[in-house]
């Protein structure tokens, strides 16, 4: 869900920004400081989620703990989708998945799965007294920090199908990678249509893990089970760089074969 502080800085709404202007003599106060701040990031969390994409950048490997009953995060970065950066630093502790996900279902039709999800979280930390108020009142405390953090979280069944297939297959005709087959008044048509809709939800799935149940009717999990490839990524410059050069070695001896 869209957090409050989402709400006020604009992240899922086109709105005109607002930033200061400066001048000499200008009483500057916690609005003015709040207004530069939330200026710089809702840019910037704008273009990452309408220009680079949500999605895994790089790491963020899901192993699950010895007793098949908790995972780890490796390192690595995200792009939520409302364009947070979404930064684990360092392998996470052991992360129990909740005991009610792993309990047997009555229907055994089908499998039982469980989603892995990274969240941006925002913690208020280093509080300090505030120096405001009548000489009567007790002095309150206020965070004069925020430490952009992550949480994890789990949810029952299969991570829902994104559609990886391709969007757009008539901006390309004839199959082959020529200037004279680009239908570039085609890929203006798709670019010119509505801005895409900002996500309720806006965390991100890292990984789908398969929960078996043992001979004593225990479930459990194995490595075998956690499913990595229904994480969206993001496609970076350098990315799609090797991508276009695994396309022009690859592209003459497909049209041998053809």
């Amino acid at each position: 869900m869209a957090t409050k502080a989402d709400e006020k800085k604009g992240v899922c709404d086109l709105r005109s920004p607002r930033r200061n202007r400066y001048f000499y003599g200008k009483l500057l106060d916690a609005d003015h400081f709040e207004l530069e701040t939330d200026y710089l990031n809702a840019k910037r969390w704008l273009l990452n989620r309408l220009v680079t994409g949500y999605g895994v950048v790089c790491g963020l490997d899901v192993k699950l703990a010895p007793d098949g009953r908790a995972i780890v995060i490796r390192p690595g970065l995200a792009i939520d989708k409302h364009g947070h950066e979404v930064i684990v630093p360092e392998n996470t502790p052991v992360i129990p998945i909740p005991d009610h996900l792993l309990q047997p279902k009555n229907d055994d039709e089908e499998d039982q799965h469980i989603q892995v999800l990274l969240c941006y979280h925002e913690c208020p930390v280093e509080p300090a007294p505030v120096m405001a108020g009548g000489c009567n009142e007790p002095e309150p405390c206020e965070a004069g920090v925020i430490l952009e953090r992550y949480k994890v979280e789990f949810r029952d069944g299969c991570v829902p199908k994104t559609g990886n297939e391709l969007q757009i297959p008539d901006v390309i005709k004839g199959g082959e990678f020529r200037a004279c087959d680009f239908d570039y008044d085609r890929l203006v048509q798709v670019v010119s249509e509505e801005c895409p809709a900002c996500p309720t939800d806006p965390c991100i799935p890292l990984a789908e893990i398969k929960v078996e149940t043992n001979e004593e009717g225990h479930c459990c999990c194995h490595q075998s089970g956690v499913d990595i490839t229904v994480r969206p990524i993001v496609f970076t410059n350098d990315l799609l760089y090797q991508l276009l050069l695994s396309l022009m070695v690859e592209a003459p001896s497909y049209r041998r074969q053809k």
